[in-house]
C-alpha cells in the first residue's frame, strides 16, 4: 500500500472512531424538555425578592421617627410604605395580597380625611382573612391631624392626653417584658370608645383605654391611642409595646392568639 492510499484509510478510520464516541455520548443522556429549561432559575436578585405582605400605611414620618421600619427590618419582615392616596386607590384585590396593615400614628389632615372613607374597605379586608390590622391610633401630634372615622366593631378615638398609662392585663401577650406603669411626654394622646367583648389591655390614669386587642371575624384588630413610635424613639416605657404589637402583627396575622377573647 503506497503512503497515499495509507494515509487515507488512516483518516477514515479517526473519523469514524470519532463518530462512534460521539454516538455513545449522546446515547447516554437524557433529553432537556423545553419545560425544564424555562423552570431554571433566573440569575438575578430581583427575581429571588418575595412580593411584601405588610403594609405600612402613612403619609409622613410620625413624628419624623421610623421606629415602625427599623422594628420591621430587625424582624426580617418585607414591607411596603402606601400612602393614603394610594389606598384609596387600590383595588379590593390588591388590598387583599396583603396580611398586616399597619397605620402609623401621628398623620397630618389629609391623611385621615382620606382614611376616614377607607375604613369600610379596611374593615371588610380584615374581617374576610388571616390578617391583622394594627392602628396606631394617637394623633393630634406633630403633623397635627385627627382621625375621626370608625375602626371595625365600632371603635372610635377620642382626644385624652395623660402622662401615664397602666397595663391592666400584665398576662395578655402583648404585654410580655412591658412595665405595669408606663410614662412619656405624652403616654398617650387618645382614648377608645370600646364594649364589650372587647378587652382594654392599657388604660390611662383616667380609665380611658389607650389598647385594645380584639378579633374580628377572622381578622385581628389591635389599636392604640398611645405615642408609640417617638416612646420608641426616646426609650420611654411604651418602646417594648411597640416592638411587641409589630411581631404580634407579622408573626401570625388574624384572630390566632392565645389571649381569652
Amino acid at each position: 500500500m503506497n503512503k497515499a492510499v495509507f494515509r487515507g484509510a488512516l483518516s477514515a478510520l479517526i473519523l469514524a472512531m470519532i463518530g462512534a464516541s460521539a454516538l455513545a455520548a449522546t446515547s447516554t443522556q437524557r433529553p432537556v424538555h423545553a419545560d425544564a429549561l424555562r423552570a431554571q432559575p433566573v440569575a438575578s436578585s430581583a427575581a429571588q425578592l418575595e412580593a411584601p405582605t405588610v403594609m405600612l400605611l402613612q403619609d409622613v414620618a410620625p413624628w419624623d421617627s421610623t421606629a415602625n421600619e427599623t422594628i420591621l427590618n430587625n424582624l426580617g419582615v418585607a414591607f411596603a410604605k402606601v400612602s393614603s392616596a394610594e389606598l384609596a386607590a387600590m383595588s379590593a384585590e390588591a388590598l387583599d395580597l396583603y396580611a398586616v396593615v399597619i397605620v402609623s400614628s401621628d398623620q397630618p389632615q389629609a391623611f385621615y380625611d382620606v382614611l376616614k372613607d377607607q375604613m369600610g374597605k379596611l374593615g371588610k379586608w380584615v374581617k374576610t382573612g388571616a390578617r391583622t390590622l394594627e392602628f396606631h391610633a394617637a394623633d393630634n401630634g406633630w403633623n397635627g391631624g385627627t382621625f375621626s372615622g370608625t375602626l371595625p366593631k365600632g371603635v372610635t378615638t377620642y382626644d385624652a392626653h395623660d402622662l401615664t398609662n397602666m397595663v391592666v392585663r400584665p398576662k395578655w401577650s402583648l404585654m410580655k417584658g412591658v412595665p405595669t406603669t408606663l410614662s412619656g411626654s405624652w403616654a398617650s394622646h387618645n382614648g377608645l370608645n370600646v364594649e364589650a367583648p372587647i378587652k382594654t389591655i392599657v388604660t390611662d390614669m383616667a380609665g380611658n383605654p389607650t389598647l385594645v386587642d380584639y378579633c374580628w371575624k377572622q381578622g385581628r384588630v389591635i389599636a392604640s391611642g398611645m405615642t408609640l413610635e417617638i416612646a420608641h424613639d426616646l426609650g420611654w416605657d411604651a418602646a417594648k409595646v411597640l416592638e411587641n404589637l409589630i411581631a404580634a402583627s407579622t408573626s401570625a396575622p388574624g384572630c390566632q392568639h392565645k389571649d381569652p377573647q
